[in-house]
């Protein structure tokens, strides 16, 4: 063999030698950096935050009454194996309190009627996006109640996803449930209804869907009369407000005379087969000349004593009601039931009509709802402030337009003890009257939401 050639065959052995070499050296880093990894966590565990926006979701921690015993209603899921309370994720363009709604529906089969905001829950989902879930204290709505009959229907969730659905009372819910917030927000339902505040009547002080402008539609007061709603977006802001009212299972509406105020509460009235009262002392003119007259009117709907104090063995009463004195021409105090078409089979009609409640259940306190013009607005915040104390009165809008069309505000009104009707009160409960006398309110705004 000449010497170029064993030079060449010298060469290709070092070279394979030192191919080798780096092969060997390349399979112990990649040893070491699979033994490094197994030390991490997964990545599939390592949650990094998200810039989106959070996911949003809604429950209610619907409770009852049974042997004097306070339950709630609670939901059993497989594929996490926890218990909780019933809650999902809202569709496009949902409202938080129609995804409570729909969700309780479609996890435990049954239709509510909320009562107050409970509060939220926070946390991180995998993606590292945040979830936000929003929950109201709530009651099942009686058969056929107000509200019922504008509600669609909704498909069951399937046994994959919920699997048992149990009534249990708070002291089993705060030792079973899975989930710390659970369990925080059980607490303040359960302080609620120990001090009295969880059984509340509801009213919704609604403005206006979007009307024809003046500039259009013409000025004077024959006119004003006359003026509608803006075809596509106020009939749209109508539609919204009746889904708002079918939440809280609104079943009195009381409006301004005028036109744009009583085709806001239309669509709700028409869909639940409920007459609307008009009242001259919540229009535009009543605001101007008559501010007195308005709040008072307004007083005797927050006051009404006959359907706050409870109760009885027929059902809540209230309905029925009575003219207030000093106040001609309010007409009847209650709902005025009629059969709504499409929906038969629902007894007799007429004021005298009430559902009964769900076994276990309170009988239902019904809610208003009250729909009037931006300039009454002052007035009627004005008037709501002497029933809250003044950290709740500052979450009442302060300037205008106060609320936006459509737009309502929500309180929840619960019956003073008759202690603090007597004026054992603490600061702020009372106001001075005519004469020096102290005027006690005998309902108390616990509660209010903006929609």
């Amino acid at each position: 063999m000449s010497f170029a050639a064993k030079a060449g065959a010298r060469s290709k052995q070092q070279a394979g030698r030192q191919a080798k070499k780096q092969t060997k050296q390349q399979a112990k880093k990649q040893a070491g950096r699979r033994k490094e990894r197994g030390k991490r966590p997964k990545k599939s565990l390592r949650i990094k935050a998200s810039r989106r926006p959070p996911v949003l979701a809604a429950g209610a921690l619907v409770w009852r009454l049974k042997n004097d015993k306070l339950q709630v209603l609670v939901v059993h899921r497989p594929r996490y194996d926890d218990w909780s309370f019933p809650k999902g994720k809202a569709e496009p363009g949902e409202s938080m309190v129609l995804t409570a709604i729909r969700e309780v529906a479609e996890e435990t089969g049954r239709q509510i009627v909320l009562g107050r905001y409970l509060g939220k829950a926070r946390r991180r989902l995998v993606s590292g996006r945040k979830k936000r879930t929003l929950y109201w204290a709530a009651q099942v709505l009686p058969e056929h109640g107000p509200g019922e009959g504008l509600r669609a229907a909704v498909k069951p969730a399937s046994k994959r996803e919920i699997d048992k659905v149990r009534w249990w009372k708070v002291e089993k819910a705060a030792r079973k449930l899975t989930h710390a917030d659970d369990k925080r927000l059980l607490a303040r339902l359960v302080d609620w209804y120990e001090s009295g505040q969880l059984q509340v009547r509801s009213l919704v002080l609604v403005r206006h869907a979007k009307a024809v402008s003046r500039a259009t539609w013409g000025y004077g007061i024959n006119s004003e009369l006359t003026r509608p709603l803006v075809m596509g977006r106020g009939q749209a802001q109508a539609r919204d407000v009746a889904a708002l009212l079918s939440a809280y299972g609104v079943g009195e509406l009381v409006s301004s005379p005028w036109k744009r105020c009583v085709d806001t509460l239309a669509p709700y009235a028409h869909g639940c087969g409920l007459d609307l009262r008009s009242d001259e002392a919540f229009t535009e003119v009543s605001a101007l000349t008559s501010p007195e007259v308005m709040q008072a009117s307004f007083r005797d709907l927050l006051e009404r004593g006959s359907v706050l104090e409870g109760q009885s063995e027929a059902g809540p009463a209230g309905p029925q009601g009575r003219e207030p004195a000093g106040l001609p021409g309010r007409g009847p105090a209650g709902p005025q039931r009629r059969e709504p078409a499409g929906l038969p089979g629902r007894g007799p009609a007429g004021p005298q009509r009430r559902e009964p409640a769900p076994e276990g259940q309170l009988e239902p306190i019904y809610p208003l709802a009250l729909c009037v013009h931006r300039p009454c607005l002052p007035l009627l915040f004005e008037t709501l402030r002497e029933y809250m104390g003044p950290e709740l009165a500052t979450k009442l809008p302060d300037s205008d337009p106060w609320l936006r069309p459509g737009q309502a505000v929500v309180v929840h009104l619960r019956r003073r003890p008759a202690s603090v009707q007597l004026g054992t009160t603490p600061e702020g409960d009372v106001e001075a009257g005519g004469g020096g006398d102290v005027v006690v309110k005998s309902s108390q705004i616990v509660a209010l939401e903006l929609h």
